[in-house]
């Protein structure tokens, strides 16, 4: 039994609990269910009851979202799965933090891989603390406030979204330019910056390789090709299919 996880689902809907029970009961044995909640009052009196190692957790429901419940502990005793329909703005709050989610109807498969990096988190007793805090600094802040969480070797930097420069790819992986000077090497896929910006219009997709923040731009060519040139003195050329797109912005921006 040492290797049993044990895990209540809070969601305010009865079917949505059973059903994520259900499946976790059927392709998932080494998760035992221990306790079900429909709201957040209910679920914090579960868990101070039961000390369960991972919450399935909803983000809205009637009286207090997920995120309301995470507030009410200084340091998490648990660790997380968010279990959500969708919701544009807090899955762009979620991705920013670095954290894992499931969208309904939930699929076996996405089940199993989420369920899979929270037991080697609850296993190797890491910490989610700091995407924590940027979690819920992204959820009370305005979008150029927020800061986006990146795994920098065994450490999670919080970098603040309006002071990066630009991310561009770099043979498998990206690095995010500082208007400090810093650079930040991650594995993460630009895509995933793409859509964690995507709430956030001085962010601009410049082309496949890459994404620039507008606030940070020196002077840009209107010309072919067209050139923006950072603050930094970094060059980029607009790709042809983004070059109508961009000025509209840039212009917009006046």
């Amino acid at each position: 039994m040492e290797n049993i996880i044990r895990a209540i689902i809070v969601d305010d809907e009865k079917n949505g609990r059973e059903v994520l029970k259900s499946l976790l009961d059927k392709f998932i044995p080494e998760v035992l269910v221990i306790g079900m909640a429909s709201n957040v009052d209910e679920a914090y009196d579960l868990v101070n009851k039961l000390h369960p190692q991972l919450l399935f957790l909803d983000i809205q429901m009637p009286g207090g979202s997920g995120f309301t419940l995470l507030k009410r502990w200084d340091e998490l005793p648990f660790d997380f799965i968010f279990v959500t329909s969708f919701d544009e703005y807090a899955i762009n709050a979620i991705r920013s933090s670095a954290l894992d989610y499931l969208l309904k109807p939930l699929k076996v498969d996405d089940l199993r891989f989420a369920v899979g990096k929270a037991l080697n988190s609850i296993k190797e007793k890491t910490s989610k603390q700091q995407q924590i805090v940027a979690l819920l600094d992204n959820i009370d802040s305005a979008a150029n406030e927020k800061r986006v969480a990146v795994h920098i070797r065994d450490k999670v930097k919080l970098l603040n979204v309006n002071h990066i420069l630009y991310v561009f790819a770099d043979e498998g992986c990206c690095t995010i330019k500082m208007i400090t000077g810093e650079n930040y090497t991650t594995t993460r896929y630009l895509k995933d910056f793409a859509e964690m910006l995507s709430d956030n219009h001085d962010f601009l997709y410049i082309h496949k390789g890459c994404i620039i923040n507008i606030i940070h731009i020196k002077e840009y060519s209107k010309m072919e090709p067209c050139i923006i040139e950072m603050i930094d003195g970094r060059q980029f050329e607009v790709s042809r299919r983004k070059k109508q797109e961009v000025l509209e912005r840039l212009k917009s921006k006046g």
